[in-house]
């Protein structure tokens, strides 16, 4: 009686049955939690956007002739609800707006805590910020009376932001 032999490449496969097993409970682990920091990263652009566009939006809300403060708040909470944020707190400034007024501020703050799509404990007291001022539509004497405050803003915000 002949005994057949097996080729070497398949009995070493069919003594490895195993290895791919351990391979992937070695993998699985890192690969989810790229995963998942990826999300984290996504949520938090995403946030950073909806704060910027929604802080734009009420300030374009509250820049025409005979708007309120409340409506720029009303129109901000609305674009913010559509996104799924919560936990927002929005300012307007100046909180009365009047034929007089220069220039309107709206900003826009949220906690990534409490807007977290997987974990809240990565981004403990981190918040999103964004701030639109713009100047409102009015006579030109009384939009000339905001320049100064507004180069005054570019020239705080020059200083904040890095050079690239």
């Amino acid at each position: 009686m002949q005994v057949m032999k097996m080729p070497r490449d398949q009995r070493r496969c069919c003594t490895r049955t195993g290895a791919a097993l351990v391979e992937l409970a070695v993998v699985l682990p890192i690969v989810l939690i790229i995963a998942g920091g990826l999300l984290e990263v996504s949520r938090l652009l995403l946030l950073h956007h909806t704060a910027d566009t929604a802080a734009y939006e009420g300030a374009r809300a509250a820049m025409v002739p005979g708007a309120t403060a409340d409506e720029a708040i009303e129109v901000v909470e609305k674009l913010l609800t559509e996104a799924g944020c919560s936990w927002a707190s929005i300012t307007v400034d100046p909180v009365v707006i009047t034929e007089k007024t220069p220039l309107i501020t709206v900003s826009v703050e949220m906690p990534l805590n409490e807007n977290s799509w997987i974990s809240s404990h990565g981004f403990v007291d981190m918040t999103v910020r964004s701030e639109v001022t713009l100047s409102c539509e009015r006579p030109p004497t009384t939009r000339l009376t905001g320049i100064p405050a507004l180069k005054a803003k570019a020239k705080k915000l020059k200083g904040k932001v890095p050079a690239i």
